[in-house]
């Protein structure tokens, strides 16, 4: 019997955290409670290249929302102070607990999708060439993982593919940053091993499957 479908949109603020959408809609479509499949809508996920983007995006993805229309959405935490205040910033929403309209996936990385890709701390290290035991057990509560990770890069990595993943003068990532991580959420990442050392992820994952 063929399951009912849903095409989705989705949007993110850089490559991995598409790469990261994409695996989870592959874990809803497995877990999901109600049958239903999600399906990406073709050239979706879209990188927007930055919060900012995504941020301005609200009123019009809420409309379409409104509209029926399914829309996943995936931004990092950052600075503030937690998900909930990003939740009212973003959507205007001044109650103690906001609420995202109904028919809208919108998921916060704690502080940032960094934090999700290396919760899965086996896979990372083995696919990374570095020792699991570099890598934090406790990975919401890194303050800036982007920068955690790359500095475990940095001391830690002698590949070709880690110089390439390092900064140069002016730039915050390497050239090579974005593709690698890619390549390591599409072939290597499992968003349940990463669960179970990241909250904030575990929190995603329950909302996909009632979806």
């Amino acid at each position: 019997m063929k399951m009912p479908e849903r095409f989705c949109y989705a949007y993110a603020e850089d490559m991995p955290s598409c790469s990261v959408i994409r695996k989870l809609v592959e874990f809803q479509n497995i877990h999901s409670a109600s049958g239903t499949v999600l399906r990406l809508v073709a050239g979706f996920p879209e990188n927007k290249r930055g919060s900012g983007n995504l941020q301005k995006m609200i009123p019009a993805v809420s409309n379409m929302v409104k509209a029926g229309i399914a829309v996943v959405m995936l931004t990092d935490l950052d600075a503030v102070e937690c998900a909930p205040e990003l939740v009212r910033r973003w959507f205007s929403i001044r109650r103690a607990k906001p609420k995202v309209p109904d028919g809208f996936l919108f998921r916060i990385a704690v502080r940032e999708v960094e934090s999700w890709l290396i919760a899965d701390r086996d896979a990372l290290a083995s696919f990374l060439g570095i020792p699991k035991s570099n890598f934090s057990a406790d990975t919401d509560s890194l303050d800036n993982p982007k920068v955690y990770l790359l500095d475990i890069i940095r001391t830690k990595g002698k590949r070709k593919m880690h110089r390439e993943m390092l900064p140069g003068r002016n730039a915050q990532i390497g050239p090579e940053y974005n593709n690698v991580l890619s390549k390591f959420v599409l072939n290597c990442w499992n968003p349940e091993r990463a669960a179970d050392n990241s909250p904030s992820l575990r929190r995603a994952l329950e909302a996909l499957k009632r979806i």
